[in-house]
């Protein structure tokens, strides 16, 4: 990978937190905080980037998956179509694809890449499409995850425990442990929802 889009790993990786975290959990017992919306806090890889990222996800490199599912999930819609605040994206970004982001994702999640997996599991709770809502889909990907150690895949399924939402049982002590588990990364926001638990 080229220094370039190493460097920018990080910022695509938030960009996918806060996305998922924002509106998977967006009715959680957590508090929303006052961080900023995902779109402030990434900006795209510039053609020739977005290019050596293509070819280098092509060949299989599942960083460049994630980040390339990630580009096409933002794309260069107008401000019209982007969230809230969120500046308008140059026009050499890929247009938004959410079929070649879901494309992209399943290839690196499907290979363990835990922020691709959790990045599916938002794509298919169907809230930027209706389309892609597959409540199967996104509990398994969610826990694959979570599983493998995200402490936001932990975060948002332990609410959904807490809550007993979109397919899964009410369970709080199952919740307390995910919890937990996240908090010990440290996540946050899990911490917080730990010492309100009862």
């Amino acid at each position: 990978m080229t220094p370039t889009l190493r460097a920018r790993a990080p910022l695509s990786s938030l960009l996918v937190a806060l996305l998922v975290l924002g509106g998977c959990a967006s009715q959680d017992t957590a508090p929303s905080g006052d961080a900023q919306t995902p779109a402030q806090t990434q900006t795209q890889p510039p053609a020739d980037a977005l290019s050596a990222l293509r070819s280098q996800a092509s060949r299989g490199d599942m960083d460049s998956q994630f980040q390339l599912g990630s580009a096409y999930f933002i794309g260069n819609a107008p401000a019209a179509q982007a969230p809230p605040g969120a500046p308008t994206p140059p026009a050499d970004n890929p247009p938004r694809d959410l079929k070649q982001a879901e494309y992209w994702w399943k290839q690196a999640a499907d290979r363990g890449h835990s922020m691709a997996a959790v990045s599916l599991a938002y794509l298919y709770t169907g809230r930027d499409n209706p389309e892609f809502a597959n409540q199967q889909a996104m509990l398994k990907y969610l826990n694959q995850s979570a599983s493998g150690g995200n402490p936001m895949a932990q975060h948002i399924l332990g609410n959904l425990y807490l809550r007993g939402a979109q397919g899964v049982p009410r369970d709080p002590d199952q919740a307390r442990r995910l919890f937990d588990s996240a908090c010990k990364a440290p996540y946050p926001a899990s911490c917080e929802v730990l010492e309100r638990l009862p």
